[in-house]
């Protein structure tokens, strides 16, 4: 707004006023001159130069640049070369794209500079990229749900974009306790999908008696990949709480209360609460996953200090605990074994002081791999009184019969083998393969179920049970 006070009709003072301003339009002149040479110098002499490109990679010409300080801002338009130059010193800078062409998308991002003069490449994208990348992001969220444990994970936008993967394990421990536990997984998710895809025609080939496929392309499959932990996750049930759950974890993993940096509680369902938990030995020694996951580190140690992100795609409910026989329930049931004759579970557990119940399956590796070990065990059960019965669970139809067959044919081992039925399947809730079961005569169960392929185990179990006898 300007102030009648200072208009005049004096023609002396409008002449010096005219004059001060050629004078001083002449000296601003001169001065972008002067600055126009020095940044052409500092262009040869290699000052810091911004260049603009598009997602090909050609360069875009005529986007408006700022090139700010803490206490300037320096302003500069790409050329031909898709390229401003700024003469200014090694210092902290940042970026700003304030104006770009028609047909490309505004972009107020304040990008860093390195400290050091040098080519700084920022990306200008083309109208209605951010709304394709957008919807592409969404294509592509990765959800998980299991039901059984209550677990639900969308992969939340700021993840979406992660150099590797989030990987899975639980334990249902005893008590109403489930652990689940998140690592990483330093691998692409091109390549985790093709490991998924390989190991899916592995499985079958081994399932059907074929001969597994090799892909002589990623042997390092056949060891696993890289794995970092990162996170815990635990579900208690009735209701219980911190106390309750730290005294389960020093029972089922020996885990004190020194091992712990927090545990904090981040929801409920019915009588469940959930708990989150960051190992301090993890972060302590968190250097040394450096050799193991290369490339993968830095993604690594700011996803295991950080675990907002992982978090806000989480959500958890009740799980479906899972029916665990405990010491002293007692294993009923009628089948039939592999030669299609009628068994009661009373009649056979009455012929031996303890009978060793073996869970497997035909397509299961561990349990495979340990059959010719328990024909040899079957006889030394015998001689004590004893006997091993194997349960072949995904012996229900005729061609699994016959495979089951010709597995302990091959193996030698030729101890009696029982038919499962979906009414054994569900009372025995199996969460792991293979799973041993040790009962007396009656057929009361004398120890927690062993999950696992171990015959020496086996034996050590056998001779607590035998010793509980007396």
């Amino acid at each position: 707004m300007l102030d009648g006070k200072l208009i005049s009709d004096d023609n002396s003072r409008t002449k010096k006023g005219v004059a001060k301003m050629k004078k001083a339009i002449a000296m601003f002149l001169m001065l972008c001159l002067v600055q126009a040479a020095l940044c052409a110098g500092a262009f040869a002499d290699g000052g810091y130069r911004i260049k603009a490109v598009d997602p090909d990679g050609n360069p875009v010409q005529g986007v408006m640049v700022q090139f700010c300080s803490d206490d300037q801002c320096l302003m500069g338009k790409t050329g031909e070369d898709g390229i401003a130059a700024f003469d200014m010193p090694a210092g902290s800078y940042t970026v700003h794209l304030l104006k770009v062409p028609a047909g490309y998308e505004k972009d107020t991002t304040e990008y860093p500079v390195p400290a050091a003069p040098d080519l700084v490449v920022l990306t200008v994208r083309p109208e209605g990229a951010a709304a394709a990348e957008s919807e592409a992001a969404e294509a592509e969220a990765e959800v998980i749900d299991v039901p059984q444990l209550g677990l639900h994970f969308e992969t939340p936008e700021a993840l979406r974009n992660m150099k590797g993967q989030f990987s899975w394990n639980y334990d249902f421990a005893d008590d109403g306790l489930l652990v689940i536990s998140v690592s990483y997984l330093a691998v692409s998710k091109a390549d985790n999908d093709a490991y998924k895809a390989f190991y899916k025609s592995f499985i079958e080939a081994c399932s059907s008696g074929k001969e597994p496929p090799v892909d002589s392309d990623h042997p390092s499959w056949a060891s696993g990949y890289d794995e970092a932990p990162l996170y815990n996750i635990y579900v208690i049930n009735g209701g219980r709480g911190e106390n309750e759950l730290r005294e389960l974890l020093l029972k089922n993993y020996g885990l004190g209360d020194e091992t712990f940096t927090a545990l904090t509680e981040i929801g409920s369902d019915g009588d469940c609460r959930f708990f989150y938990n960051q190992y301090a030995p993890e972060i302590d020694s968190v250097d040394e996953y450096k050799p193991m996951i290369g490339e993968f580190y830095d993604e690594f140690e700011t996803l295991l200090k950080d675990p907002a992100p992982y978090l806000s795609g989480l959500k958890l409910s009740a799980p479906e605990w899972p029916k665990v026989k405990k010491v002293g329930e007692t294993l009923s049931f009628k089948t039939s074994d592999l030669e299609g004759n009628t068994v009661d579970s009373a009649e056979l557990f009455s012929k031996a002081k303890v009978t060793m119940v073996n869970c497997w399956a035909t397509w299961c590796g561990p349990c495979k791999g340990e059959l010719p070990e328990l024909g040899e065990m079957a006889k030394e059960l015998e001689a004590q009184g004893c006997q091993l019965v194997g349960l072949c669970t995904d012996a229900m139809d005729d061609e699994t019969v016959a495979t089951a067959k010709q597995l302990l044919s091959d193996a030698g081992a030729a101890y009696l083998n029982l038919c499962c039925t979906d009414e054994i399947e569900e009372d025995l809730s199996l969460q792991a393969f293979p799973t041993t079961f040790f009962v007396d005569s009656e057929g009361k169960l004398l120890a927690v179920p062993f999950e696992g392929a171990s015959p020496e185990t086996y034996r050590t179990m056998l001779a607590d049970c035998l010793a509980q006898l007396g």
